[in-house]
């Protein structure tokens, strides 16, 4: 039949009929034309589905209605269900997800009196829980924006408080994210099977990715050996209340998983394969951790060609989409095949409202095997969110994303996501907490808020005061001195990594921009009349923080050959952090990460995610950083000030503008040179493995950095060249187009 042929499918357990082809111009995972699709066609007559099979191979064998043109031609020809199949993948690939969400709810203006406040902090902070204060949903009752121990917050949660009625929009991950972080979990699955863990841990790699940010056991239920109504007696709110999940749907999610494990052990006797290409007789546990390492590359590769493993994906896959049809309220506006991209809800009933959109953010476990948490990238809503010892409703909008995590190195960076929101946001509001105040994300906040001269819209809510305890801490005002002492170490951080001048009076200006929170997890009463006081107080900061914009009357002029030493350094401290990183030297606090957590980095640079980041690797995000440190200090030691002043803050008003005109640009520059530049290249990294793939893998990462960030001065290439008069150009522009003037040597 040709190269290309689809076939029917059938679900484990399923009644409807699948089809699956490989799509001769879509692009798999290796680069190579030949995705494999799935898509479900809606019909349980057998007679039915194959008349359309053959449909599909009508199209496969036909090159010429492989184009995106061909659609309406084959309209004309072909049932409906195949032309989306085919063509649907033809259509581009990248979502923008905000752009989405505006088309749906827009974003108020701060010409409308709006206020965009941005939330970050590290994970367990209490963020969330502060945001529940802002905008008065009920901890117990409402429980809304969802909280726990762990990580909890993994999209964006934007909460616009405004008059009228309640809205939502929720968009989801695409299609193919889901799958990637899918596929991540099956081949974890089958490692622990082959390690000899006991079915319950292997249903746990299946069901929650190592990131813990999609735990795709809220979708699919638990996999429980044993169940009873006891289960149910746990939580605040009773099963009258929520569509909790029935011990029988307990028990049928159990079953679906157990055929998912009966799956991976089937998927497991591939290793024997893996192994006599190694030469190897022992066994998976008897390898040393070198054999092991080029194992479990080669069974990775393995397990991605062989066809049980795509089929137990996709029926996974299909499982998860049958959850949508449990949306019975509210409108999906767009779809990509069986896959819906956007939700929107409006009601006018606050109870009926939030218990509809907990299903997007829930981790209540009586609900799990019926919520859409892991699939969903964003949630906007809008209503008259305000605390209930607040007279009218704050014209704030609040965005909580994922928290940072606890990164135990200084030198680690905030998401490049959470850079650029920087720009956009009127007011930054850190959230810590007082019992562990300052620790490494929330000083690489506080640096990048300072390198990139946003440092004026920080705000610092310091939770957890409550809990705060000690012999020499007798009072309120004691705890409060005691975290006070951490903002100066802090201050001495930044003047440690950029300059004197940037953290002049800083510890004191940061007491001054904090507020200290107890009890911010209850409903807050006359008890706790403090915290109300701080959080009025920080309301109304927020509010007004669209009116805080400054200018400065100074002119700063700079000398261009301070800034060529500057962009040295900087390459030069990204370099030695990845030859750490990647095995090449040895430096202290920076260990040599694993092979697999490199290659998970690879594959998210080869496949184009949007975000190109895994867990604390984050290379555009990291060399923005050490361009912004090195470049601040150049921006705050002027040859000259005219006129010549002793203002101080005329000074910082003045760098600061130049700053955060040069950080938005670096960012968009790093993105390209770092990533899309070099999609291919990272694909190549991405493929290696077997023997000292690990290796290779590192050489040629290291070989996508010499070209795009090379070190000025001790090599001349042409690409040294051209890096090192790029970032020039960008930031003489920013210092001309911001009021500065520069000398060129």
């Amino acid at each position: 039949m040709g190269r290309y042929s689809a076939s029917k499918v059938r679900g484990v357990g399923r009644e409807s009929w699948s089809i699956v082809f490989r799509h001769p111009v879509r692009k798999d995972q290796y680069g190579k034309a030949g995705l494999r699709i799935r898509r479900g066609l809606g019909t349980t007559d057998e007679d039915k589905a194959e008349m359309l099979v053959l449909q599909m191979n009508e199209i496969l064998s036909n090159p010429t209605l492989w184009d995106l043109s061909s659609r309406e031609q084959a309209k004309l020809r072909y049932d409906k269900r195949i032309v989306a199949a085919f063509y649907d993948a033809l259509e581009p690939q990248k979502v923008n997800y905000i752009k989405l969400r505006d088309a749906q709810i827009p974003l108020p203006s701060s010409n409308q009196g709006y206020a965009n406040v941005l939330l970050v902090g590290t994970t367990g902070a209490g963020k969330t829980t502060l945001l529940r204060q802002l905008i008065g949903t009920d901890p117990k009752k409402e429980r809304f924006p969802s909280t726990s121990p762990n990580k909890t917050t993994v999209s964006d949660t934007e909460v616009i408080c405004a008059d009228g009625p309640y809205e939502a929009v929720v968009t989801f991950f695409d299609y193919r994210e889901i799958r990637f972080h899918l596929e991540d979990c099956v081949i974890a699955a089958v490692l622990a099977m082959l390690r000899g863990e006991g079915n319950w841990t292997v249903a746990q790699r299946l069901l929650e990715h190592s990131e813990q940010r999609f735990r795709f056991f809220y979708v699919l239920g638990e996999y429980e050996l044993d169940m009873d109504e006891d289960d149910f007696a746990e939580g605040d709110i009773s099963s009258a209340d929520e569509e909790v999940t029935t011990i029988e749907e307990r028990k049928a999610f159990s079953q679906v998983i157990s055929g998912y494990i009966h799956q991976i052990e089937k998927l497991a006797a591939l290793s024997r394969n893996v192994m006599e290409q190694l030469g190897n007789e022992l066994d998976y546990q008897e390898l040393s951790p070198s054999d092991r390492n080029a194992f479990e590359e080669l069974l990775e590769g393995e397990l991605r060609q062989s066809k049980e493993f795509h089929l137990l994906v996709e029926d996974i896959l299909e499982e998860m989409s049958l959850r949508f049809e449990n949306l019975k309220l509210g409108e999906i506006f767009q779809r990509n095949g069986d896959w819906p991209i956007v939700w929107k809800f409006t009601s006018s009933n606050r109870e009926l409202f939030i218990k509809t959109i907990r299903k997007f953010s829930s981790n209540y476990a009586p609900q799990f095997g019926k919520l859409l948490t892991p699939l969903v990238q964003g949630i906007r809503v809008k209503g008259p969110f305000k605390p209930a010892w607040c007279e009218r409703v704050p014209k704030l909008i609040l965005t909580d994303g994922q928290g940072l995590g606890h990164t135990a190195s200084t030198s680690s960076s905030i998401p490049s996501q959470t850079l650029r929101k920087f720009e956009s946001s009127d007011a930054v509001l850190l959230v810590d907490s007082a019992k562990h105040p300052m620790q490494a994300a929330s000083l690489a906040v506080l640096r990048s808020l300072a390198s990139s001269g946003h440092i004026a819209k920080l705000r610092i809510c310091f939770t957890h005061m409550d809990e705060l305890t000690g012999d020499s801490l007798r009072n309120r005002k004691s705890r409060i001195r005691h975290v006070n002492a951490s903002l100066n170490q802090a201050a001495n951080y930044i003047r440690e990594r950029l300059g004197p001048e940037v953290a002049l009076n800083m510890d004191v200006s940061l007491s001054n921009q904090s507020f200290y929170l107890e009890n911010v997890d209850q409903v807050l009463d006359e008890t706790n009349e403090q915290t109300k006081q701080q959080l009025r107080s920080l309301i109304r900061f927020l509010e007004t923080s669209i009116f805080n914009v400054l200018d400065s009357d100074v002119v700063p002029v700079y000398d261009e050959a301070n800034l060529i030493i500057a962009i040295q350094n900087a390459t030069k401290s990204f370099h030695s952090l990845w030859n750490a990183r990647l095995g090449i030297i040895s430096v202290s606090g920076e260990p040599k990460r694993h092979w697999a957590t490199v290659k998970a980095l690879s594959k998210r640079k080869a496949l184009d995610f949007d975000d190109g980041e895994f867990r604390d690797l984050r290379p555009v995000a990291e060399i923005t950083d050490f361009l912004m440190e090195q470049v601040k200090r150049v921006l705050n030691n002027p040859v000259y000030w005219v006129p010549e002043t002793n203002d101080e803050e005329q000074k910082k008003i003045a760098a600061n503008k130049i700053a955060r005109d040069i950080h938005t640009k670096l960012l968009d520059y790093c993105t390209n040179q770092f990533w899309k530049s070099h999609i291919s290249q990272w694909n190549v990294a991405y493929e290696y493995t077997g023997m000292d793939s690990s290796k290779k893998r590192a050489k040629e990462i290291l070989s996508i950095y010499d070209k795009a960030s090379p070190i000025p001065g001790e090599m001349a290439t042409a690409d040294s060249y051209q890096y090192l008069s790029d970032i020039r150009k960008l930031v003489k522009e920013s210092i001309s187009s911001k009021g500065g003037k520069i000398i060129s040597p």
